[in-house]
């Protein structure tokens, strides 16, 4: 008897289930919309990223589309929960104010084709974005994923001095990438491995001050203040050439982009983020498209030129 009532309740539930509607699908395989483009002209949506490949969809001039990405040359747009490509040509990518606000001041710097904006809500706000934007087809487009970094312990400044604790505001080049590990692959920036005999010089009595000295004694001897260059935090990272031409004794000295301690723990002026970071800008950068690094807030910036 009581298998039987047991059976008849396992079949109750079974038919209740059954009974239930399904849920609609509300997965997609499609990744997350990080801004938006519009449509330049008439085009046509591709099944893969190739202009021989399938048309999914015509969209007309001005048309508004969100994005994912670019993978090359193809914008990454979600249709029928399936991730499919517009051409780049035929696309503007779509700026905040403040994003046209930062390009705007490479407009007059003709030679530089790769921008690294980090940006800050507030002048002693030590957390900062990380976005990176490529001149392509004669126009601005962003390049990596935004990235969350940090800048000196008391945030940012227009008048930068030695042991401030804070970040120059401004817009600088980039010297050399170096690093304590071998230089890694597909880097197309200069690259100096680093060794236990590599200082920076933060001495404002020596004429050594803002430079990278190799030298095998003591420095005690030699310099009053230096930093090691083989410091686990610069395993990898790249010098912002700030103060270099003319250097100017009590300015501030050693300012890189190099790997964070956390993203709670801002640094003595530099700007640092993660390692995989670190790598991906290193890798992202290329001499020959002149990288440039601007650093503020978007309120600090408008008076930078």
């Amino acid at each position: 008897m009581k298998r039987i009532i047991i059976m008849a309740a396992l079949l109750f539930l079974l038919v209740f289930q059954a009974s239930i509607p399904a849920k609609a699908e509300t997965k997609t395989s499609c990744e997350a919309t990080q801004f938006k483009i519009v449509i330049k002209n008439t085009t046509n949506l591709k099944e893969k990223a190739s202009a021989g490949s399938k048309t999914l969809k015509t969209y007309k001039k001005n048309k508004e589309l969100s994005v994912s990405g670019r993978t090359g040359n193809w914008y990454k747009v979600c249709y029928s929960k399936k991730t499919a490509y517009i051409s780049m040509t035929d696309a503007k990518e779509v700026f905040s104010t403040s994003e046209k606000a930062i390009l705007k001041k490479f407009d007059t710097r003709k030679n530089v084709n790769q921008v690294l904006a980090v940006t800050g809500k507030s002048m002693s706000d030590t957390k900062v974005t990380i976005q990176t934007y490529e001149k392509e087809k004669g126009e601005w487009r962003r390049a990596l994923k935004n990235m969350k970094g940090v800048i000196g312990k008391n945030g940012f400044t227009k008048s930068k001095k030695e042991g401030d604790g804070k970040s120059p505001i401004g817009i600088y080049s980039f010297g050399t990438a170096f690093g304590s590990e071998t230089k890694p692959a597909n880097l197309k920036m200069p690259y100096k491995k680093t060794t236990k005999n590599d200082y920076w010089i933060d001495d404002q009595t020596s004429k050594d001050y803002n430079k990278w000295k190799t030298y095998k004694g003591n420095p005690a001897d030699k310099w009053k203040s230096f930093e090691r260059m083989n410091h686990e935090l610069y395993k990898y990272g790249a010098v912002i050439n700030y103060n270099m031409n003319p250097i100017k004794k009590g300015k501030g000295s050693a300012i890189f982009l190099h790997i964070w301690r956390g993203e709670t723990k801002p640094t003595a002026g530099c700007t640092a983020t993660a390692e995989k970071n670190v790598l991906s800008l290193l890798k992202w950068m290329d001499p020959e498209q002149n990288p440039h690094i601007i650093m503020g807030t978007n309120e600090s910036l408008k008076s930078v030129k």
